[in-house]
C-alpha cells in the first residue's frame, strides 16, 4: 500500500529554485570564462573549455550579465516571498528561537549526538545557510556591478577597496555560493530519492517528512 503524501514545497519556491540553479550555472561557466581571459590569482592554469561559457572575454561577459540578471531577479522574488509568506517566515528564515537549535544540530553532524534532534522542515543550521546566502549573493552582484561598470557605479567599487580587490571580493563570494550548491547537493543525495522529487512535484511521502 503507497503511503500518502503532503505538500512540501510550493510551486513558487520550486520555480525560483530552478531557476536560481540554471542562473548560477550560467554565472559560474561563464566566469570560468572570464577568468580564464583576465585571472583574478596570478597562477599559470587555466579551466578546460568543457566547463565554460561563452567562448572569449566578451562572450563570456555577456553570458555573465544574463545570469546575473535572473539571479538577481530570481532571488528578489525568492527573498520577498519567503519574507512575506507564512511558510517563509515559519520555514526558511532563521529567528531567535533558533540559536538553541545550532549547537544540537552541529553536535549531531559531528557524531557527537547520536540522536538527531526534532526539527520540522529545515534545522537550525540549514535555515541559517538559507538565511546567510542572500547576502552572499547581494555582494556577489554588488562586487559584479562594481567590477562591470566600475566607472558608473565607482562609489560601489570603492566600497570594496578599488578594481582590483573588488573582483578578488567577486570571486571569493561566487565561490562561497559555489559551496554553499555543492553542500545543498551533498545534503539532498544522503537524504534519499524522495527529497530530490519533492522540489520537482512540491510533495513528499508521510514517512519522509
Amino acid at each position: 500500500m503507497r503511503t500518502p503524501k503532503v505538500r512540501q514545497h510550493p510551486l513558487i519556491i520550486r520555480i525560483t529554485h530552478w531557476v536560481n540553479f540554471i542562473a548560477l550555472g550560467i554565472m559560474v561557466m561563464s566566469g570560468l570564462q572570464i577568468y580564464n581571459a583576465s585571472p583574478v590569482i596570478p597562477i599559470d592554469f587555466d579551466f578546460p573549455k568543457s566547463v565554460t561559457l561563452g567562448g572569449w572575454l566578451q562572450g563570456g561577459r555577456q553570458w555573465h550579465f544574463l545570469g546575473m540578471w535572473l539571479f538577481a531577479i530570481n532571488g528578489v522574488v525568492w527573498v520577498v516571498y519567503n519574507i512575506l509568506s507564512k511558510h517563509g517566515r515559519m520555514t526558511t528564515i532563521f529567528s531567535k528561537k533558533d540559536f538553541g537549535g545550532l549547537l544540537p544540530m552541529i553536535q549531531y553532524y559531528l557524531r557527537i549526538r547520536k540522536k538527531h534532534p526534532p526539527v520540522r522542515k529545515y534545522n537550525a543550521l540549514q535555515k541559517a545557510a538559507y538565511t546567510s546566502v542572500p547576502f552572499i549573493a547581494l555582494g556577489a552582484v554588488l562586487t559584479g556591478v562594481s567590477i562591470y561598470w566600475p566607472v558608473q557605479f565607482g562609489w560601489v567599487t570603492r566600497l570594496f577597496g578599488n578594481y582590483d580587490t573588488a573582483r578578488l571580493w567577486h570571486f571569493l563570494f561566487m565561490s562561497a555560493l559555489v559551496l554553499f550548491v555543492a553542500g545543498h547537493l551533498f545534503m539532498v543525495a544522503i537524504s534519499g530519492w524522495n527529497n530530490f522529487t519533492s522540489i520537482i512535484t512540491g510533495y513528499k511521502r508521510v514517512e519522509e517528512v
